[in-house]
Parts: C-alpha cells; structure tokens; sequence
C-alpha cells in the first residue's frame, strides 16, 4: 500500500515538475508574468514546459549524455535558474515598474458557471475513459515504443524499421517518416523521472490532462478574440460549453485520447496558443508576444507534421484576409509587422529554430519524400476531399450551421476588432477550403484527418453567431416588435434544443460498447513469457486482426519497432496503386502453402501469435508447429526446424 500511494505521489509530483515549472520559469524569463490571468499563465505555462522539455532532451541527447533522470533533473534546474537570474536582472532594471496587470475579468457567476463546465468536461471524458484508460490502442502502443526506447537506451531514437522484401527476406533498417521526436520526449521524461511503467495508465493520463488543456485554451482564446465585445463572457463560456460537456468525447476529443493520438491532441493545444500569442502581439505591438507565438510554433514543427501544416495554411489565410479587408491601411500594418519580426527577442527565435533544424536535430518529416506525400494532387481518394455532408458531421451539425451563419456575419461586420476577424475567418475558411477541396491548395494528405481540425474554430464561431441572435431578442422592442421577437424567440429555442440533441448525439455515437482488458492482458501475459525464451536468432509473426493490444507486444521484446512483424488487415494486401508484401498475410492464413512456406524460410520466423478462435485450425493440423502457449484469446505456435 505505501509503495503504491508514494510511486502515485511520484508521478503527480512529476507531473507539476515537468508540465508546469519550466513554462513558469520562462514566462517570469519574459516579463510578462503580469499580463496574463491566472487561468492563461496556467494554460501557457503548460503548453511551454512541453516545447521546453522536449529541447532540453533534444540537447541533451546530442551533446553525448546520457537521458536520465539526474541529467534531467540538472538541466532543468540550470534552466531555472537562467529563467530566474534574467528575471531578476529585468525586475532590478526596469525603474518604471509598469503597473499593468490582466485580471480574470469574470464575474462571481459567469466564474462558477466555468467550473462548472470545466467540472462537466472532465466527468463526462472520465466515465468514459475509465473503460479504456487500459493501455490497448493501437496508436498509443507505437508510440509507447520509442518513448520507452528513449527511457532504456538514454538516447534518442532512431526512427528505422525493416520491412519484408518482394524475394521473401528481411531488409536492413532505413529510416521512416511517420513519427516525430515531441511526440515522445515529454512521455519520456515523465517515465524517467517518475518511474512510471508504461504497461499502465500514465500515457492516457497524460494525454488526457493535454486535452482537457486544449479545451481550456479554446475557452481563454475566444476571451481574446472577442475581448473588446460587451458579450464577450457570454461568448467565451459557450465556447467553451460547446468544446467541453456537450462535446467531450467525438473526435478529437476523449477519442483521440483512446486512441493514443499524441500529435493530433497536443496540436490542438499548440494552435490556439499560438493564435492567442500573435493575436496579442499584433494587437498589443508587443514583440515579446511574437517571440513566444514564434516559440511554440517552433515546438509544434517538433511535435506533428500535419498540425504545423494546418497552421501554416491558418495563417497564410488569415494575413490574407486581413489585407483583403484592410487594403488601404495594408502598408502601415506592413511597417508594424517588421518591426515586430525583427525585433531582438523575435531573431533569437529565430536564429534558435535555424540552429535546431539545420546543425542539432531535424525534424524526420523533412525530406524530399516525406514532403512529397504531403503536397500536390490528391494522389487518393481518401484525399480527394469531403462532401459538405461529410464536413457537417464532423464539425458536429449545431456548430457548422451556426458557424455558417456567423462566418457570412463576420464578413459583413464593421464594429469587430481587425486581427480577431480576420484570425478567426482564417482559421476557419482555410480548414473547411483544406477539407472539401484539397486540390485547390495541392494538398495531399487524408481529409478526414483535416477536417478533425474544423471543430475549435467552428465552435468559436458558432458561439458568436448563436449570442449575435440571442443579443436580437434582447434588443427587440416588445411593444413595436411583438412578432419580431416571439419569431426571436422560438429560432433561440430551437437553437438550444438543436445544441442539446446534436452534442449529446456525438457524444453517443463515440461511447464504448465494452472493455477489452482481459482480452490485452493475455496478450500481455502470452508476449511476457515468449520474451523470456526467445533466442537471438527467434523472429515472430502476430495479428493485428483478432489480437488486442497487439501494437504493445514489441515493448515486451525491444527489438525493433516491427518486431514482432504482424499481420495487418486484410484489406492492405489489396492494393491498385502499388505491390504488397503478401508474406505475413500467407504465413498466418495458408502456412502449408509453398509461398508460405518460401515466407518463413526467408524470413526465418518461428514463432507465430494468433487468436485461437480464429487461426489455430490450419495450424493444429501441420506437424511441423507446436502449440507452445494457449489462453482463450491468445495462442503461440513453433515452427520446428
């Protein structure tokens, strides 16, 4: 019992340390500790520590120490103390002392109304985490792989695999682009540091206090964007309700946290903060805003390919809208703009984003190839674009109708700050024009993928374009307008009743049908034992069809990222556009068969993983495979030499 309540203390403990401490630093670092609220210094100071740890590993990776945890512990704090030694240094400088201070800016009840919804959001995604909180999905598993990779080797990772070549043998490691190092180095530091397991709940966890960060900051982003609006309280809490309880769990919210998505759900954290920061810097005319906007932009282009994709299309778009809507006063914004990049703090930036890509770690994405399957003609039909049906069911229906009326609204509206109208426009036209025509822009990567990305902006507008109706009813006459706001009335209701249905719809349609634990903890205990006989020159083959948890087996032999090789679903061995391997599917469906056969001679596999209520038949009627190892939903075939 101790031991359990003191590694749970441990790994809280880490959690602050890690998440929380090194964006505090920075932010102190900066000066601009005084001009964020609370609930903002909490959310950046999040979604910092997690850039600034990700490239003190990097560094410390590269500069030939080893990853642990007192290199790590040691760095932070020299860190810590740079970040509090310029503070110190800023405060004992600056005589003017400027007394300006952001508050929350929240009465008593609209308060209480926010932790309430923030008390919702989180109830609502645990309930139904908690049947899946178990370490099985698919995504979560791989990417487990390199986190723990990095924990045992004190390295950082070389992202190769081999791959089963078209004469039936094994080819040498090469490099893949699918994964990306900030996926796994904050996961890293906190399985150092706390000596969390990762069989275990931590990496959900984790993923889960970044997606709940995520909806915080879509709630501190709309304040901003909508801070010079008598409604912008009203505007901001729906926002969040919208995002939050009424819809915690569809994509990508609780089921990317099943799911294990890492960079899709800390992308969605990085972009709003980003947006709030340049929002604030051009505004303010403030270039220690730009700097950090820049900053964590930089974090993200270490973190995910497709979410620094997305957000340099949101802001090519929202610059270009800003001139369309401002094109006589384009050249003076011009002059306001250089003189924030070329300020000192933002070239340091910059020069630290020069140094990192090009002489200490590049990102494994940018390649010639890599960028090749991003950019260009829909090469699929899976990339070709959604219908409006489509993007209206992932945008959730209330919010993409209202978002609809509330884009036409923003057009049209005089009185509403620049930047906030032209960033929220951007951000939500350029994600719908990537989704529906993808051809238009040479994009070349899956549009659902995108489109998961419409449903934060979607929301925010769709919040304003419900409160600019509800604000109609209030303005109504009701002596001289009776007809006119009765009219109001019913469309409000109806808006609400629509909101309600069509987020607890969502909702419904992401729900668990049933846990899976004891299906993944026979696979589990089946790999324990298998690594613990198998030799130097054993190789294995698993299903990805009927095994669960399958992806987590390769954490129990750390021998490569596809070792075991599985065999994936059926549908990929079919294939137009190019030849597929064809061996791990024959040796598991027709191992009696001479090309089977040929597979496992060449690949030298011995040992075979399945599900017994599906595969054992074909194989308990050869006499050259033994069944080593038997459960119900797991069984391990030998192949004798």
């Amino acid at each position: 019992m101790l031991s359990f309540i003191s590694s749970q203390f441990s790994f809280f403990l880490t959690l602050g340390l890690i998440l929380f401490v090194p964006g505090l630093c920075l932010i102190a670092a900066t000066g601009l500790q005084r001009n964020f609220s609370s609930l903002e210094k909490f959310i950046l100071s999040f979604s910092l520590s997690i850039i600034v740890v990700d490239f003190i590993l990097i560094l410390i990776g590269k500069s030939g120490f080893t990853i642990n945890h007192l290199n790590i512990l040691g760095a932070l704090t020299i860190f810590g103390a740079v970040c509090l030694g310029i503070y110190m240094y800023r405060k004992n400088a600056d005589t003017k002392k400027s007394t300006e201070k952001t508050s929350d800016n929240l009465p008593a009840k609209s308060s209480l109304l926010v932790i309430i919804l923030i008390f919702l959001t989180i109830f609502i995604k645990t309930i139904y985490l908690q049947d899946v909180i178990f370490p099985t999905a698919t995504d979560m598993g791989h990417h487990m792989y390199w986190t723990k990779t990095i924990a045992t080797t004190g390295a950082l990772p070389k992202y190769e695999k081999a791959d089963i070549l078209q004469d039936n043998t094994v080819s040498k490691p090469a490099p893949i682009a699918d994964f990306i190092i900030g996926e796994h180095l904050i996961f890293a530091a906190i399985a150092i540091i706390s000596g969390a397991q990762f069989i275990s709940a931590f990496p959900i966890l984790v993923l889960f206090l970044i997606n709940v960060m995520s909806v915080l900051a879509i709630f501190i982003l709309t304040k901003e964007l909508f801070k010079d609006s008598k409604n912008v309280n009203l505007i901001s809490i729906l926002a969040l309700f919208l995002v939050g309880p009424l819809y915690a769990l569809a994509s990508p919210q609780a089921k990317f946290v099943s799911g294990g998505v890492i960079g899709n759900t800390i992308g969605n954290l990085f972009i709003p903060m980003t947006l709030l920061l340049f929002l604030r810097a051009f505004k303010e005319k403030k270039s220690t805003y730009f700097a950090l906007a820049v900053f964590i932009a930089l974090g993200m282009a270490y973190t995910h390919h497709l979410s620094t994709f997305v957000f340099i299309f949101i802001a090519f778009f929202s610059l270009l809208i800003f001139g369309a809507l401002n094109f006589k006063e384009l050249k003076t914004y011009c002059a306001q703009w250089l003189k924030l990049v070329f300020s000192p703090a933002v070239l340091a930036i910059f020069a630290l984003a020069i140094v990192f890509v090009f002489f200490i770690y590049t990102p494994t994405y940018l390649n010639s190839s890599a960028i090749n399957t991003a950019v260009g003609a829909p090469s699929k039909a899976s990339r070709a674009g959604l219908t409006l049906t489509q993007l209206k069911s992932t945008a959730g229906e209330a919010r993409f109708a209202l978002a609809a009326v509330a884009i036409v609204i923003l057009l049209l509206a005089k009185k509403m700050d620049k930047y906030p109208r032209a960033f929220l426009l951007g951000w939500t036209i350029s994600l719908s024009i990537m989704s529906l025509r993808p051809d238009w822009l040479f994009v070349d990567i899956p549009s659902d993928r995108i489109a998961s990305y419409v449903i934060f902006p979607s929301a925010i507008a769709a919040a304003y374009g419900f409160v600019f109706i509800f604000s109609k009813i209030k303005t109504a006459n009701p002596e001289k307008n009776y007809l006119k706001q009765s009219l109001l009335f019913y469309c409000f209701f109806v808006l609400i009743t629509f909101f309600a249905v069509s987020g607890f719809y969502e909702n419904s349609m992401a729900l668990n049908t049933g846990n899976n634990a004891k299906e993944a903890i026979q696979t589990y205990a089946a790999s324990t034992y298998l690594a613990g006989k198998l030799k130097a020159n054993d190789f294995v083959l698993k299903d990805h069809n009927y095994l669960t948890g399958d992806s987590w087996v390769k954490l129990f032999f750390m021998r490569g990222y596809n070792f075991p090789f599985s065999r994936g679903y059926f549908k990929r061995y079919q294939d137009d556009t190019k030849t597929r391997e064809q061996c791990t599917n024959n040796m598991i469906s027709l191992p009696s068969s001479p090309e089977a056969q040929k597979c496992f001679a060449g690949t030298k596999i011995d040992f075979v993983m399945l599900n017994p209520n599906n595969d054992a038949a074909q194989f308990n009627r050869l006499n050259d495979f033994w069944q080593v190892y038997t459960a119900d939903n797991i069984a391990v075939f030998y192949k004798a030499k």
